[in-house]
């Protein structure tokens, strides 16, 4: 066997899906005159990988030695890029709720102290006024935004102090309950952004990846090409 030939053989459920797949590949083989082979490494790749060309590159990255603290910034930074700082308006929030439950694997709540800039502390004070004013326009969200300025607060205070300890996961929550009133401001997804490259100890492993994977490939139809 071949160094590019597959190393487990196809195993189908029964002989009548065997059979459609066949006649099915052999069409396509002999319409489009290319290799059955090539047909199907192309189907399953597109199944892997999705269709869309940024999503395709994400997930590329995530099996090519990058860990999730690499493509989860790339991800938010990417919804960012919006006009007059908005989002592009990316579902993103299963993302977010993967960064959650991916913090209990990570042991230590360290950071890189290079990645607090100026910049990270402004897009935090951005979304304090974000909060304001949407507790101004909403009186019964007043006391949820109050709470929300209390996290922002402190966040900011911990930054600037620099202490190399910080609950990621606490941040990760915040926008989480807070993403109805976030999720439009680039601001939100540049804060994400920095804090997904600044934590240290993120995991590359079958379970992290598939998962990740998953949720890269739900976004497929609201990317453009």
């Amino acid at each position: 066997m071949s160094l590019n030939s597959l190393k487990k053989q196809l195993i189908f459920g029964s002989v009548e899906t065997k059979e459609l797949v066949d006649v099915m590949i052999e069409d396509q083989s002999k319409c489009l005159r290319k290799k059955p082979s090539a047909i199907l490494e192309k189907m399953v790749l597109d199944e892997l990988l999705s269709n869309n060309n940024q999503i395709r590159f994400w997930i590329l990255d995530l099996y090519q030695g990058k860990s999730s603290g690499d493509t989860l910034p790339s991800v938010f930074n990417y919804n960012a890029a919006g006009v007059k700082w908005k989002s592009l308006g990316l579902p993103l929030l299963p993302l977010i709720e993967f960064a959650i439950d991916e913090q209990k694997f990570i042991d230590k709540d360290e950071f890189d102290k290079d990645f607090i800039t100026s910049n990270l502390i402004d897009y935090l004070i951005q979304l304090k006024n974000i909060l304001m004013e949407n507790s101004n326009n909403e009186r019964d969200s007043d006391a949820k935004c109050k709470k929300g300025l209390e996290c922002l607060e402190f966040f900011i205070d911990v930054l600037k102090k620099g202490n190399q300890k910080l609950r990621f996961v606490m941040i990760y929550r915040f926008f989480k309950d807070y993403w109805d009133i976030l999720k439009d401001s680039a601001y939100s997804f540049k804060v994400l952004s920095d804090l997904a490259s600044m934590q240290k100890g993120w995991r590359n492993d079958n379970y992290s990846r598939f998962g990740l994977a998953c949720c890269l490939r739900d976004l497929d139809g609201y990317l453009l090409e």
